[in-house]
């Protein structure tokens, strides 16, 4: 028996080197090999990263990690949810009158071998005319007289000194024509004339210059985006037994065309699709009579402007990176630079803060308003924005912290 505390004896050899390299080996294929045969779900719950931190922003991309990034263009909100356009008060009248419409103080015509002379006579109507009529006299004669009317003939007859005056249909052009029929073969030193006095052309006139009405509304491009509803409303003075059918258009569009419920309010229901953002022509026309319309007003209300909603997400990774301020999160707002006051409240989160600047560019930092996960951002303006670019990028503090 080996004494191994005696003087002279030798104590055992450890392991080499390469015995604890091929230990290490062995104990890394019998991991290897038991995760292999685990079952499936087992397996993958070992080997499985968190998904939200497979999906977080690598601190390698964490500077300027974009969030949000959109062109929402212009938004609007109105303080006012109606509006009211008011047209000052305004007569429709036709008005009828007996005139005379043509007149001469004498014509001459003539026939004979060697002359013929007729006379035209061209009468223009621009209002509408009834019992027209056609009277003259005459001063001296023979033979006998012919009178047309474009062409027709409407009167053929020998006159000695007056006869009834001739009923006339007028159109807007007329053309007259007075001659004497030729003289006979057998007459061949003879002439027909007629030396007619006091030719009048007569009728009852409606004078329809003030039967029609125009007015104008103008509507802003802020307001006509919003409308939702429309109406017209009118007061109407006038005797029902003396006036016709009404009539009203938009922008040529008939909303009404009915007699008027005289002493009695009128509401017309419009379509905002007729409506135009700018000039908007209103015509009344009537049809006869007198009209006093009062209180005219356009009335338009508006829907609640909808103001788009930007969801992003921050995993929880990240989140705890905004939470010790190792990153730095930014949103920043490029204005058209148009030195107008914009005025909004930025809302993330339910936490809400006010926006209020004339410059171009707004930026404020909005780590205290996020939370881990899905967050949501809207912009709600009080004065119109015209908003180039909105942004929510995430930035680190320091540049070591994204190496």
């Amino acid at each position: 028996m080996r004494n191994y505390g005696k003087k002279g004896a030798e104590p055992p050899s450890l392991p080499t080197g390469a015995n604890a390299a091929i230990l290490v080996m062995v104990i890394a294929a019998f991991i290897i090999l038991y995760i292999l045969f685990l079952p499936k779900g087992e397996r993958d719950k070992l080997l499985e990263r968190d998904i939200s931190a497979a999906k977080a922003i690598s601190p390698e991309a964490i500077a300027g990690a974009v969030l949000i990034k959109e062109n929402p263009g212009v938004l609007t909100k109105l303080r006012e949810k109606e509006f009211e356009h008011r047209i000052p008060s305004f007569n429709l009248f036709t008005k009828k009158e007996d005139a005379i419409l043509k007149s001469f103080d004498s014509i001459n015509v003539e026939t004979s071998r060697s002359v013929q002379r007729k006379r035209s006579v061209v009468l223009a109507v621009k209002d509408k005319v009834e019992n027209a009529k056609l009277s003259f006299s005459v001063n001296d004669h023979s033979g006998v007289l012919i009178v047309a009317q474009d062409e027709t003939e409407i009167f053929r007859g020998e006159v000695d000194a007056f006869t009834d005056p001739l009923s006339l249909e007028l159109k807007e052009e007329n053309l007259f024509e007075f001659s004497t029929e030729p003289v006979p073969w057998y007459k061949p030193f003879s002439k027909n004339f007629y030396d007619l006095r006091d030719v009048k052309i007569t009728g009852t006139v409606e004078k329809v210059d003030n039967k029609e009405a125009r007015h104008t509304v103008i509507l802003g491009q802020e307001e006509f985006n919003l409308i939702s509803e429309a109406s017209l409303s009118y007061f109407v003075e006038c005797s029902l037994k003396d006036v016709g059918v009404l009539s009203v258009y938009v922008n040529e569009k008939l909303l009404a065309s009915k007699v008027p419920d005289c002493g009695n309010p009128e509401r017309l229901q419009l379509d905002p699709k007729d409506l135009l953002a700018g000039k908007n022509d209103f015509r009344f026309v009537a049809e006869k009579g007198t009209y006093l319309l009062d209180q005219a007003v356009l009335r338009t209300k508006l829907k609640e402007p909808i103001f788009p909603i930007y969801f992003f997400s921050i995993n929880s990774s990240v989140f705890k990176r905004i939470e010790n301020n190792s990153i730095n999160s930014t949103l920043s707002i490029t204005f058209v630079d148009d030195l107008e006051r914009k005025t909004a409240t930025v809302e993330i989160n339910n936490q809400k803060t006010r926006l209020d600047t004339r410059a171009a560019n707004y930026s404020k930092n909005v780590d205290s308003f996020l939370i881990a996960g899905t967050n949501f951002l809207r912009l709600v303006p009080e004065t119109t924005l015209s908003i180039i670019e909105l942004r929510l990028v995430l930035d680190c503090r320091r540049a070591s912290e994204c190496s």
